[in-house]
């Protein structure tokens, strides 16, 4: 049986692993996962799209809004620079003519099933008791 020292030892070296594995690219995890918000705005969109739900600009703001202090405007920003590299779509919502529906492009959820499944996998054989 793995000792918890050693176990957290192993955690905190296959997180720094992903960290700098993650580092060298340049792909949506990159971009997604630079700050604590732009992390949350990405594991809610693809939390949606791999629910079969749709989730708007609005949806993601007041997700975010109890954890970070992002304003509209930058949040919005920060969907169209991923829009731009390709990584999310813009649709307009069909019930509000305002509103925009926010939906991952298919590479982005290639990415992400990638690395989680990775992330698992080299995680798998970790136990904490």
């Amino acid at each position: 049986m793995i000792s918890v020292p050693d176990t957290i030892e192993k955690i905190c070296l296959n997180l720094l692993k992903d960290i700098a594995d993650v580092s060298k690219n340049n792909n949506s995890i990159k971009f997604f996962r630079k700050d604590f918000t732009t992390m949350t705005m990405w594991l809610l969109i693809v939390s949606a799209n791999l629910k079969g739900q749709k989730i708007s600009i609005e949806d993601i703001a007041r997700a975010v809004a109890p954890i970070s202090k992002i304003s509209k405007p930058s949040l919005r920003l920060i969907l169209e620079n991923a829009k731009h590299k390709g990584y999310i779509k813009l649709s307009n919502n069909l019930d509000d003519h305002r509103s925009l529906n926010v939906e991952p492009e298919e590479i982005t959820i290639k990415e992400f099933k990638f690395w989680i499944k990775k992330f698992l996998k080299e995680n798998d054989n970790i136990k904490l008791d």
